[in-house]
């Protein structure tokens, strides 16, 4: 579960920013749109999480930087340790401000893992880490170690980052600590845990269709049922993996290697390594083929990726992540999708949100966190703490600002409406 989201001088954002899942004291679709925590963890009046952040903004105001600050400290955990230099030194600073790259960036997360509160962060400066930390609660917060360029104390113990153990300035310690037999390891590991359950989905990096073949075909069965209730046309899909290669093999590679420059059009698909060998995937949907008196005889089958173009474009987004979505129910976990309504319809959009927002749908209290640009969204079952909007200024400074922070708002108040007057945050004007 994530309960806050903190960075500071990333990409478009300057300032500190939070993006907080904490529900506000508002009662309104409590019982649907949130959930309840161990009040030792948050606190007695704070231990309130919303299942669903929705950001809207214009075109360029930082919305999906975000996600990508996420995303970046999560490929600093998973990468520093054995890649540094693309990574730590390649924290993308305030690109607006010609000394910011000389400030320290900030990333941390407000976690809950395996029923205790962790909080745990970093700062980079110059391509180097200045400061980490990780804090846990069950009853009271504990410190398991802090660092900073001198020094690191584990468990209350102070040493020089020279001494047993060695910590080179561009990696995290979160990402080596397995290399050390260390007392509370397990911490460090639940932390790491609920940074591999991430699921993080860009539109222009769509995870593996594979994932329909998974569970014993059960995310297949639920996204099958999803289509035919957004009338989509498909009748049946299913997941055609073919081995294209051993990778251990040179052979094998020069030989893909030759045959995709020679014909790449054979090998369109999703590629996916198992092991030491490498897969071609793609989905087989199928359509009825009806006679002229309207009876069916038979079956049209389109691949997803292969034949691309008969397939909307809507169509094979919504293939791409909704397996994603489905998992994530299923397991509890936080998932983050930007643009979740590109090329979606605004009802299936809005049911995609919907089924975070439920008790019958999401039993595991899984998060979704999305960027979207349909305002209509705006006025369809969302809390006011569930609607974040993003907006820049002159500068280039991106501000990140929740709905309920905003003065006057009613929860009967036309959100779009009043959005679209400029009256939460500043919008293009397109006049002539």
């Amino acid at each position: 579960m994530l309960v806050n989201f903190r960075f500071k001088n990333f990409r478009s954002f300057y300032n500190e920013t939070n993006l907080s899942l904490q529900a506000t004291k508002n009662k309104e679709l409590r019982e649907f749109n949130t959930f309840e925590v161990d009040e030792k963890l948050l606190g007695k009046n704070n231990n309130e999480l919303i299942k669903s952040a929705v950001i809207f903004g214009s075109n360029a105001s930082g919305k999906t930087n975000v996600i990508r600050a996420l995303t970046y400290m999560l490929n600093c955990i998973r990468l520093s340790a054995a890649n540094p230099l693309p990574f730590i030194k390649g924290n993308e600073y305030f690109a607006f401000y010609d000394e910011a790259s000389k400030e320290e960036s900030l990333y941390e997360v407000e976690i809950i893992k395996n029923n205790a509160y962790y909080r745990y962060g970093f700062t980079i400066k110059e391509g180097k880490i200045t400061n980490e930390w990780l804090d846990r609660k069950v009853e009271r917060i504990t410190n398991i170690f802090k660092r900073d360029v001198e020094k690191i104390s584990i468990n209350g113990q102070e040493q020089g980052l020279m001494g047993l153990i060695k910590i080179p300035a561009e990696t995290l310690f979160l990402s080596i600590a397995n290399n050390f037999n260390l007392k509370n390891i397990e911490y460090i590991k639940d932390v790491i845990a609920w940074f591999n359950s991430l699921l993080i989905v860009f539109e222009n990096n769509a995870n593996s269709l594979d994932i329909y073949s998974l569970e014993g075909g059960k995310y297949h069965n639920q996204a099958l049922e999803i289509l035919k209730k957004a009338d989509i046309g498909i009748k049946s899909f299913e997941v055609e993996k073919d081995k294209i290669a051993n990778v251990l093999n040179p052979n094998d590679v020069l030989a893909l290697n030759t045959q995709m420059q020679i014909n790449p059009e054979k090998y369109m698909g999703q590629l996916k390594q198992e092991q030491e060998n490498l897969y071609k995937i793609d989905l087989k949907t199928f359509f009825n083929v009806f006679d002229k008196n309207n009876n069916v005889v038979g079956q049209k089958e389109i691949k997803l990726i292969k034949d691309i173009g008969f397939n909307s474009e809507g169509t094979v987004r919504l293939l791409n992540y909704l397996g994603w979505i489905l998992a994530a129910l299923d397991k509890g976990r936080v998932i983050l999708i930007d643009e979740i309504d590109s090329k979606l319809h605004f009802l299936v959009a809005d049911y995609l949100i919907n089924l975070f927002n439920s008790i019958d749908n999401n039993p595991k209290n899984s998060q979704l966190i999305c960027t979207a640009h349909n305002i209509m969204l705006l006025d369809k079952d969302l809390r006011r703490d569930q609607i974040y909007l993003t907006c820049k200024d002159d500068f280039g400074v991106s501000k990140l600002t929740c709905l309920s922070d905003y003065k006057g708002v009613r929860k009967n108040d036309l959100f779009s409406k009043k959005y679209l007057a400029g009256f939460y945050s500043n919008l293009p004007y397109m006049g002539k």
